[in-house]
């Protein structure tokens, strides 16, 4: 195509004037919060954005972070940006013990602000039946709120009351109602960095300006610079990327559009044993000030009622009429084949090297030192290359020729082959073999033991809800109704807020919260009974 290098070059003038706009604009972050008070089973909601003082971030990538009061990092999601907004989750798991957390909103590139602006944060109460907080008998948990002599509501209400206010003024930023959180009374309101962190300590400079960049760090020292690390991203879809590390041992890992995985493999070039690797989270290194503490998260016996129907209400999650959109950009292998190949349109047979032989042209088998290795023609100029094609299985580099021609391909689906070079980054191969499997694990093809495994999950897909986020299960209206979250909303058309309580009975706050940060929000509450 005679216009491809003029496109590479347009595409490469756009990526560095986003590059050199993410270095000089400072971006301002929000988050909000349905509630404050969550089981491990459930999802933290988040209502974020990122923006500068003239536009939207660049960012696509927002970051929500849930720290205990050593610093410790115990849950971490990543969050797609769509225009600079996001309405999204953190997962928690069971693993996560009961207690009082910091939870911090940022994007890489407001966590670079070394005051500590780009990132917000606020405390939110987890519950793990399994691993619960410290109880003690001396009474029950004082339930009581000082409201804002509004009377927007009234002190009670039924089980399923379809309840309607007006809002008395304007400038409103969000309005929550939602099951009263005991345990951190006095303590909801957004904390500021420069209140509760002693030291902050920025990562390195990543713009985020296309996808989630995954940082790895060699801890050896005296990184090989000349050494390629391979980086298998895996889930319903594989993909592959290269770096080479820098003097510093820093690898980048830019899985720009490809958005969702399940885990991570990296391996260095040739299968040679990995060096002592380790991934860098992308929020920065923080101490809390002497000043600072987490409040203890204290559960009285005479609670367990109400926590039990809570804990119900949290597992049934009937109102949340969720819609997940899954977006990866295709990039499994990166290349367009020149051969392609349903291996169930064809005989099966026990080997690699059968198939290959049997009905592949365009690839030979041959032995070295007693070794099979592959050899491709490469078709521009007619001949064949005289070193092993990059080989692939479910996007995972495979540097042992034999093992590979002696292996069962039963459960491999596709043989895709480039008969031509194949430039990945700086490197240059001899053309490309790749198998992908049925249920994408590999066909079953032994992971070598030098592959480091990671545990490392990708982007959140992008959620979207049928009607209101806290509305009742209009899907099936007959499933159980058990919100703890009656209303969640930015906009209050016409200053009038309309909702219906639940099942779920016990007190519930109304707080309201304006765009004038100087301007205390309203508080209110009622039983519900």
């Amino acid at each position: 195509m005679k216009n491809k290098p003029l496109i590479i070059l347009f595409a490469l003038f756009v990526s560095l004037v986003k590059l050199a706009s993410a270095q000089t604009s400072k971006e301002e972050i929000e988050f909000d919060l349905p509630k404050t008070l969550f089981f491990t089973d459930e999802k933290i909601w988040i209502r974020a954005s990122a923006n500068t003082s003239t536009s939207v971030s660049e960012s696509q990538v927002i970051y929500a972070e849930l720290l205990d009061e050593k610093s410790r990092t115990w849950a971490l999601g990543k969050l797609p940006l769509e225009n600079g907004n996001a309405l999204n989750y953190l997962s928690l798991n069971s693993k996560i013990p009961s207690g009082n957390y910091l939870l911090r909103v940022f994007t890489r590139i407001s966590a670079n602000d070394p005051k500590g602006n780009g990132i917000k944060q606020r405390l939110v109460t987890i519950l793990n039946p399994s691993l619960p907080p410290q109880s003690t008998s001396e009474g029950q948990v004082d339930f009581k709120l000082i409201s804002t002599p509004n009377d927007l509501v009234k002190s009670s209400y039924s089980t399923n009351q379809d309840v309607e206010f007006q809002v008395l003024s304007n400038g409103v930023e969000s309005v929550h109602i939602s099951v009263m959180n005991p345990y951190l009374q006095g303590n909801e309101k957004e904390l500021k960095s420069e209140d509760i962190y002693q030291t902050i300590k920025p990562e390195i400079f990543i713009p985020e300006l296309f996808g989630h960049i995954v940082h790895a760090k060699l801890n050896s020292g005296n990184a090989d610079t000349t050494q390629t690390y391979f980086l298998s991203a895996h889930g319903e879809k594989s993909a592959l990327f290269t770096d080479r590390p820098d003097l510093e041992g820093n690898l980048f890992f830019d899985l720009g559009g490809f958005r969702h995985w399940d885990h991570l493999l990296i391996q260095v070039e040739e299968g040679t044993a990995i060096p002592d690797l380790e991934i860098v989270s992308p929020g920065p290194k923080t101490t809390f000030k002497a000043s600072f503490s987490i409040p203890e998260l204290v559960i009285h016996p005479e609670d367990a009622k109400w926590l039990e129907e809570l804990k119900m209400a949290s597992a049934l999650e009937p109102y949340y009429n969720q819609e997940y959109r899954f977006d990866s950009i295709p990039v499994v292998t990166g290349f367009v084949a020149d051969q392609s190949y349903l291996l169930d349109d064809y005989t099966r047979f026990e080997t690699v090297e059968t198939v290959i032989k049997e009905y592949v042209p365009g690839v030979a088998i041959r032995r070295r030192d007693k070794l099979k290795e592959f050899r491709l023609l490469n078709n521009p100029v007619n001949i064949m290359f005289d070193g092993n094609p990059l080989m692939m299985v479910d996007a995972l580099p495979v540097f042992n020729s034999d093992m590979l021609a002696n292996f069962n391909p039963k459960f491999f689906k596709k043989l895709e082959v480039l008969n031509r070079e194949f430039y990945l980054n700086d490197r240059t191969y001899a053309g490309v073999l790749n198998f992908s499997s049925y249920e994408n694990n590999f066909g079953l093809f032994p992971v070598p033991d030098q592959v480091l495994y990671l545990d490392y999950s990708g982007v959140n897909p992008y959620v979207s809800f049928e009607g209101e986020f806290a509305q009742k299960n209009s899907v099936n209206p007959r499933s159980p109704d058990f919100r703890s979250v009656l209303y969640w909303g930015e906009n209050v058309p016409n200053r009038k807020v309309e909702f219906s309580t639940s099942n779920m009975k016990g007190i519930y706050e109304l707080l309201i919260q304006f765009k004038d940060k100087n301007k205390p929000p309203i508080k209110e509450v009622f039983q519900v009974d």
